[in-house]
């Protein structure tokens, strides 16, 4: 940091661990106070903790640390050796050792400057002080808590003055530094108004301290760090104005620093670019909440959880850089290495990683570290982290998932599709689900597969995890084959698997997609965000523009997708984008692969044919906002309201989708049973779908597949895309919002609706999957004509 010093001027202070909360919050009252003050900042101290010195220079960058000889001072002669402050009382002389200064102003570290103090360096006394506030002896014995002197006092002459009277102990010895400094000046210094000085016990308990105090001063043995004095909690109000978290204060400094500026003062230069830096990733929401609130550090925690869970990392390390600097450790290790990796800090990642590994949340570090290693694709190191982790918990899911994943090999071991010898040799970066992993996403590359199949034999598909950096080495195994496949899926998000190379989440460097000599495919790619959330910086849209330039095909699933990402993309650009539907929602039509081997749909003539129920919980906040347990009850009333017709079931996607289950028992006693769609396998998923009167979804492909093969859908829309495909397919009276005060009312009427007029939704689901498979075939069969 560059700051503009304050010439020959400083403020001094001795501090010490043990008054070290005091320091900071004189620190912020005296920076708070005077935004525009320029003085230097001088910390006499005797061994400060390290961890304290880096705080301090995190709210003062440029201070000075000058470290204090104790010799002279055990020299002293001394009063009552039980006293804390037996020889660290004189370590404030020290100030007189200092050199090169026109004015010192020294301060207590139990004081607070509640207005700006700058105008005692221009006074031109040499030395000023507050006289003693009981027995003063005419103001001939001076409070050292703040003193004022110049270059007379900094000299050598002076300090051996004050050693001489130390030594001898010709002074009040149990008035420590006070007593040598009384003896010393015997008066002679200039007496300053009670307001640089307000004592604490000036003001009669109960009682505020007076509009007019600059510096109130907190003496006697109760400070307010340590819980304050009974009968002072009023002025100790305003010590406890100042003791907020360092992230609060920075927000409040730069308010003060702009109000200066718009009244045509200048803020100290280098602070405020300095604080403006700290806080340049943090929106203006954040800053706003954090200066009206002016929350604990527990709660600038929590804000940091919020932004990283909504996709700004940016703003969430921010916030855990001024927690880490105010509590000298690292909090919410995973958290905070998860956000390193997603701005591109992967090293720093690996290093907070390591932190949590050796911590109580050694499982959690190393399966972190070994997600890491696998985005990099060091095998070796993933591989090791993750036998470390199963070693500290055998039975932790992810880590098992992982394992079991880097078992397989290949990123697309699990993907079966059909083959034919001599067909093309195509690659495909898409999300290869694990084990137990979300159902739709176990379906989608087969599906992506399967209708490339049905246009062009296929013999071959290179897989690549679009988490796992798409390196030189990926580069090159792609071009060895004929094109590159990317999806399909909602690939521009931001926060499934946060990345700095592209900002979405295909992990392409730019320099990758520059290297490629085969053509490029987006295939049937969603916008998936929900209302309200946001990508933060520019990355997103820069890698954006590089992919769709170098494609031969951007094709995106929706028209709502297609609005939003031309919007981001220049004219000669935009119209490369095309509606491109997503291959699940006509998945029965193709004559192989998994939708050919589902039979002919329907309920048959069961008297209570089965209507599924799925609700998503991942990104709850975002789905419901704070409507949860409203939305339940409606469902709860629906499931009740349609017993006699359907046999309302769970189609869980996810292990997370039972919980609908879960709730609706414990909250309303009512028992629905539960499907688990991640379990039965591709094909079984299927003919469940196929074989339903009605699906009533809240995930995207909750309604997609079940309409691929033939199923009447109801959507439950908590996200902007269910809205997008009821659009496309002309049925938007198919979707009600998860928030719609009639809710269970409307679902019923319409599950009821469905499922007694089967032939008439069924034969409107066919008209729309054919459309759907038309305008994909189009679409796909450009670029495999150009292969």
């Amino acid at each position: 940091m560059t700051t503009a010093t304050g010439g020959r001027r400083a403020y001094a202070a001795f501090v010490d661990d043990n008054y070290f909360p005091g320091f900071v919050a004189l620190l912020k009252s005296l920076q708070l106070s005077d935004p525009g003050g320029t003085a230097d900042l001088v910390v006499l101290h005797d061994g400060l903790d390290p961890a304290k010195v880096a705080r301090t220079r995190a709210l003062r960058p440029d201070a000075r640390f000058v470290r204090v000889d104790p010799a002279p001072y055990e020299r002293y002669r001394k009063g009552d050796d039980s006293n804390y402050l037996f020889t660290k009382a004189y370590f404030i002389l020290d100030a007189f050792r200092l050199r090169g200064y026109d004015k010192v102003v020294t301060l207590d570290t139990d004081m607070v400057v509640v207005e700006p103090i700058a105008d005692l360096f221009d006074l031109p006394a040499g030395f000023a002080a507050v006289p003693q506030l009981f027995d003063s002896d005419e103001g001939r014995k001076l409070n050292s808590g703040l003193m004022v002197f110049g270059p007379e006092h900094m000299s050598d002459e002076f300090v051996a003055r004050l050693d001489a009277i130390g030594e001898s102990g010709e002074y009040e010895l149990e008035r420590h530094d006070q007593g040598v400094l009384t003896a010393a000046l015997d008066g002679d210094y200039l007496r300053l108004d009670r307001a640089y000085n307000w004592v604490k016990r000036a003001s009669r308990p109960g009682s505020r301290a007076p509009a007019g105090a600059k510096i109130l001063h907190y003496t006697g043995r109760w400070k307010p760090w340590h819980g304050g004095e009974q009968g002072y909690a009023e002025i100790e109000q305003a010590w406890h104005r100042f003791a907020i978290s360092d992230a609060a204060y920075v927000a409040t400094f730069l308010q003060a620093a702009d109000e200066l500026e718009a009244a045509g003062g200048v803020p100290h230069p280098g602070l405020t670019s300095w604080y403006r830096d700290l806080a340049r990733d943090l929106p203006d929401v954040v800053l706003e909440r954090l200066r009206v609130e002016t929350p604990t550090t527990r709660q600038v925690l929590a804000s940091a959880r919020e932004l990283a869970a909504g996709g700004d990392h940016d703003g969430a390390l921010a916030l855990r850089r001024l927690v880490a600097a105010e509590t000298g450790r690292v909090d919410d290790a995973i958290l905070h290495a998860v956000s390193l990796r997603a701005v591109g800090r992967v090293d720093d990642a690996v290093t907070v990683a390591g932190l949590a590994a050796v911590d109580g949340d050694g499982a959690d570090g190393h399966h972190l570290l070994a997600e890491t290693a696998w985005v990099r694709s060091d095998r070796a190191a993933a591989e090791r982290h993750v036998r470390a982790a199963l070693v500290r918990h055998p039975a932790h899911t992810r880590a098992r998932a992982l394992a079991r994943r880097l078992a397989g090999g290949a990123a697309d071991h699990r993907v079966a599709s059909t083959l034919t010898d001599g067909g093309l040799r195509l690659s495909h970066a898409a999300f290869y689900v694990d084990e137990l992993g979300n159902f739709g996403d176990e379906l989608l590359p087969v599906a992506v597969r399967e209708s490339v199949a049905e246009q062009r034999p296929v013999e071959s598909w290179t897989g690549f995890h679009v988490h796992q950096v798409f390196d030189e080495a990926a580069v090159e195994r792609a071009n060895a084959t004929s094109a590159l496949l990317v999806g399909g899926g909602g690939l521009f998000l931001p926060d499934t698997m946060p990345n700095r190379n592209s900002g979405w989440q295909w992990n392409v460097p730019d320099a990758s997609l520059r290297r490629l000599d085969v053509p490029l495919a987006l295939v049937a790619v969603g916008y998936n965000l929900f209302d309200g959330q946001r990508i933060t910086g520019s990355r997103f849209e820069e890698s954006l523009r590089l992919t769709v330039e170098t494609a031969s095909l951007v094709g995106l699933r929706n028209h709502g997708s297609i609005d939003r990402v031309r919007s981001m993309l220049p004219a000669e650009l935009a119209d490369k984008v095309v509606y491109m539907p997503c291959p699940t929602t006509f998945l029965g039509l193709l004559s192989h692969g998994p939708g050919a081997r589902v039979r002919a749909g329907g309920p048959g003539g069961a008297d209570r044919p089965v209507a599924y129920l799925n609700v998503a919980y991942d990104r709850s906040s975002l789905r419901f906002k704070d409507g949860y347990e409203v939305f339940l009850a409606e469902i709860a009333t629906f499931v009740r309201s349609v017993a006699d017709a359907v046999e309302v079931r769970v189609a869980a996607h996810t292990v997370g989708d039972e919980r609908v289950a879960w709730d609706l028992y414990a909250a309303h006693g009512l028992r629905v049973p539960v499907d688990a769609f991640y379990r039965r396998g591709i094909d079984g998923a299927l003919q469940a779908y196929a074989d339903a009167a009605v699906v009533v979804g809240m995930r995207g492909h909750a309604g997609m597949i079940p309409f691929g093969v033939g199923t009447p859908i109801v959507s439950l829309v908590s996200h902007p895309k269910l809205r997008f495909f009821l659009e496309d397919v002309g049925h938007t009276e198919w979707g009600i919002t998860v928030d719609d005060p009639g809710l269970a009312e409307r679902l019923a009427d319409l599950v009821r609706d469905v499922a007694g007029d089967q032939v008439r939704y069924r034969r409107d689901v066919e008209v729309a999957r054919e459309h759907l498979r038309t305008r994909y075939d189009e679409a796909l069969g450009k670029l495999l004509a150009a292969v």
